[in-house]
């Protein structure tokens, strides 16, 4: 009986089951199963890509997805399952149904098998995700989740009704079946398809592997054909192999069920996807053998039996049970709170900023060259890679990271982590917090959370305790196991910070971790001798800016518009550059901001005769900056300053929101004028190249270490009363009548208070520090605390620990 159309306007809410395919065929079979089609939804997330159809069967509100078409892969599967639990919140269960490859001789075409645990395996096993051994071994690593125990329950219930009275899979599925004319045909392993092409011994130009199969054996050999009975459909309970490649070799496909102990029933392309993302049963309908003969005939049958019992099973689940589940979302948000707990820091907004700044074609002479190629193809290699300041190791290691991370893209087997240390956040770069980030990557990686950290958040979540650097070590050795091969990648290890030993007892575990799983080790650093001695033996590769990279990238900056002078003398200007920075690519870009700032072409020259080179280039280049600064009105000068001080002097870096409130406070008022914040552009545009901002994370910055070193270094002949001065703004800034409420009483007023007050995070934290360092008391230290309310509202930022503000703050910013 077709299904009826429902009138009744139903909500995102009230749908509890998720049904997912992988061909419009299963889609077809899947939307006749309904007993109502309802109508579409109103709207759905602009993000959200997939194409839904919706109904019931029995009391149970059904969505019904279906992978894009040419889409077939363990992740397209993971895409869509997850892409559908965001838009209905309320699915508790899954379905995944369709077709696959069964496993002679036990199983025969038009055969359903359903994913059940078998042994150590949990119904679904990723056959192609493991580890190479020696001696041509393959071991696979991991385990994927069982199916939900209330599907299972209704399995067990379903499968006591069939051995009373049968199936009701053929009256279900009955004007879908066309096993009248079906043949059962199963060639002998050994025997390999032939068609017609093979027989006049050559290829057709318009044909190769990626082509759909043949509709028929006509050509092949019958003799080759094994003898079997016709028997009825059977349903069979077991495993199913899930991979990224379609299986057509029969020899394949018995190795594959030999290594997984002869349980496997069925091969097939989405489940592995699934079965962490979105707890499901996984229905096969058997449309092949996985062999050289594999066509299209049966599909259609298969698609309608696998269909049916999923129909057949839904009605032995109970709607109260349904109701008593979890919601899928609210697992997968379990997930994210375990890794944001191992550590809220986030490198991928630095990754995206990074990469954004690259010159198109720049550094690809490292991926080209004979060194990483090296590196690239041997396990537990270290590339170390050296460099002067500015040379550009930065934004190599992003190329390089960009280049893996595209490379390995549709290889689950390969895990890829980095990190970019930064001297300015030595208070969240220790030793432990590195290795957290890198587990806390490596476990993104996997399908579902690793074992090994769930427990060590079971461990301490009680406690309320963090885990200490061997815990972290341990179960970063674990999850790095489980891949078949793992890539680390550190930017700038100099700036790691030497107290505590941090610096070495983070490449010692470093070392270690490559020692025992084979991972591969890229780095950056100055050449620091205590840094290269560590290194010593690894393949080692200088960093310097090569000519055509700054050519490349001086020739951006000039065809920028409005530069017709520097356009009009592009070669001289990229020549007497590229000739000067002689390997340091930062240089190019102050140079260049030097040169640009010229009006006349007898000045602009003057500039390009005089570029100094070598070691004290810098020191000129930001003295030069300086100069121009000053030559701004009176208004722009000041605030250039102020920028250039709250930066250098800051005990963290200010997101830029941070930085506008600090500027806009005015001392001896008691709230802050938003008419007095000065404009993002504006605060970089008069720093004159010296300030830039990671557009991603939103953080405002000097443009390289070596600014921060000289604004340092000459910081009291250049901000004076800086350290004076910041204190002051800090307490004005938290004696501010908004917070004469005092300690907030909740979660959601503490939170809505750091929304709403950018600069109290900050000066809450730090005005005490820039107290101690200033050469003179501060006005206003002594109001502020004789203010109790105040006081009490400043102290409660301190007692919040810091790992949440590090992610509410990271939240915050890329919304």
């Amino acid at each position: 009986m077709a299904a009826q159309t429902a009138t009744e306007l139903r909500t995102s809410d009230d749908y509890t089951i998720g049904w997912v395919c992988a061909l419009p065929k299963e889609q077809t079979a899947a939307t006749a199963m309904l007993d109502e089609i309802h109508a579409d939804l109103p709207t759905k997330p602009p993000n959200d890509t997939n194409a839904y159809t919706l109904g019931s069967i029995g009391k149970h509100n059904v969505v019904i997805a279906c992978l894009p078409k040419g889409k077939l892969s363990t992740s397209s599967a993971a895409t869509v399952a997850i892409q559908m639990v965001r838009t209905f919140p309320s699915i508790k269960i899954g379905l995944m149904v369709g077709i696959g490859g069964g496993i002679p001789h036990k199983v025969q075409l038009g055969d359903v098998v359903v994913s059940t645990p078998v042994g150590q395996f949990p119904g679904v096993v990723q056959w192609d995700f493991g580890k190479a051994k020696e001696g041509g071994k393959f071991e696979r690593t991991g385990a994927l989740n069982n199916p939900p125990t209330l599907l299972l329950a209704a399995l067990t219930k379903l499968e006591t009704e069939h051995e009373l009275i049968g199936p009701k899979i053929p009256e279900l599925a009955l004007k879908y079946l066309r096993s009248d004319w079906l043949a059962d045909v199963l060639f002998k392993a050994d025997y390999s398809h032939v068609n017609e092409s093979t027989t006049n011994n050559e290829v057709p130009p318009d044909m190769d592997d990626g082509d759909e199969e043949e509709e028929s054996c006509r050509f092949c050999d019958r003799t080759n054909v094994l003898k079997r009975r016709p028997r009825d459909m059977r349903i069979y309970y077991g495993l199913i192999a899930s991979g990224n490649q379609v299986i057509k070799d029969a020899t394949l496909r018995d190795k594959l069920n030999k290594d997984l102990g002869g349980n496997v029933l069925c091969v097939e392309m989405e489940a592995a996807g699934l079965m962490n993302n979105f707890p499901c049963i996984v229905i096969r309908g058997i449309c092949d053998y996985a062999d050289s003969h594999k066509n299209k005939d049966w599909q259609e049958h298969a698609a309608a039996v696998a269909a049916a019992f999923a129909k057949e099973l839904l009605g032995h689940v109970q709607l109260s049970d349904v109701e008593g589940e979890r919601p899928v979302k609210d697992i997968l948000s379990q997930d994210l709170e375990i890794l944001d707990w191992l550590t809220p820091i986030n490198y991928g907004p630095q990754q995206s900023d990074f990469i954004n700044r690259r010159q198109p074609g720049t550094g690809q002479w490292l991926l080209d060259s004979l060194d990483f190629q090296k590196w690239l193809e041997t396990s537990q290699q270290t590339l170390f890679c050296p460099g002067i300041p500015g040379a550009g190791k930065t934004i190599l290691t992003a190329v390089t990271i960009n280049d893996l991370t595209t490379r390995f893209q549709n290889d689950p087997s390969v895990g890829i982590a980095y990190l970019y240390c930064n001297f300015r956040r030595k208070d969240e770069q220790k030793a432990q917090d590195l290795l957290a980030s890198l587990l806390k990557q490596l476990s993104q990686g996997r399908s579902s959370l690793p074992d090994s950290v769930q427990s060590l958040f079971d461990k301490h979540k009680e406690k309320q305790t963090r885990p200490s650097l061997d815990e972290i070590s341990r179960t970063l050795q674990s999850v790095a196991s489980i891949y078949s091969r793992v890539v680390i990648i550190v930017d700038a290890l100099d700036e790691c910070q030497v107290s505590d030993g941090c610096r070495m007892t983070f490449l010692t575990e470093i070392f270690s971790l490559q020692t025992k799983t084979g991972a591969n080790l890229f780095t950056t650093s100055r050449p620091i001798p205590e840094i290269t001695e560590r290194f010593r033996g690894s393949i080692t590769f200088e960093i310097r800016a090569h000519d055509e990279d700054v050519r490349q990238y001086l020739d951006g900056r000039i065809s920028q518009p409005g530069q017709k002078l520097l356009q009009t003398y592009r070669e001289e200007i990229k020549t007497e550059i590229t000739k000067a920075v002689d390997g340091m690519f930062l240089l190019a870009q102050l140079y260049f901001e030097s040169i640009s700032a010229k009006k006349t072409l007898k000045k602009m020259k003057g500039v390009l005769s005089n570029l100094p080179t070598g070691p004290k280039a810098y020191d000129y280049a930001y003295k030069e900056a300086m100069k121009r600064i000053a030559c701004h009105d009176l208004d722009s000068e000041e605030l250039a300053k102020q920028v250039l001080s709250w930066i250098t002097c800051s005990k963290r870096p200010l997101t830029t929101s941070e930085l506008q409130y600090a500027l806009a406070v005015e001392v001896g008022e008691a709230k802050l004028d938003e008419e007095n914040l000065p404009q993002i552009e504006d605060i970089v545009s008069v720093c004159a190249g010296l300030v830039t901002v990671d557009e991603e994370s939103s953080i405002i910055r000097l443009v390289h270490y070596t600014t921060q070193e000289y604004f340092e270094r000459r910081q009291n002949d250049l901000f004076p009363t800086a350290e004076s001065e910041i204190t002051t703004t800090c307490v004005t800034y938290l004696s501010f009548d908004t917070f004469k409420s005092g300690y907030c009483q909740s979660d959601e007023e503490f939170e809505q208070r750091l929304q709403l007050n950018k600069l109290y995070d900050y000066a809450a934290h730090n005005w005490g520090y820039h107290a101690r360092e200033a050469s003179t008391s501060c006005q206003g230290s002594i109001e502020f605390l004789q203010k109790q309310a105040q006081v009490e509202a400043s102290s409660q930022a301190l007692l919040v620990d810091n790992y949440y503000y590090y992610y509410y703050y990271s939240f915050l910013h890329a919304m």
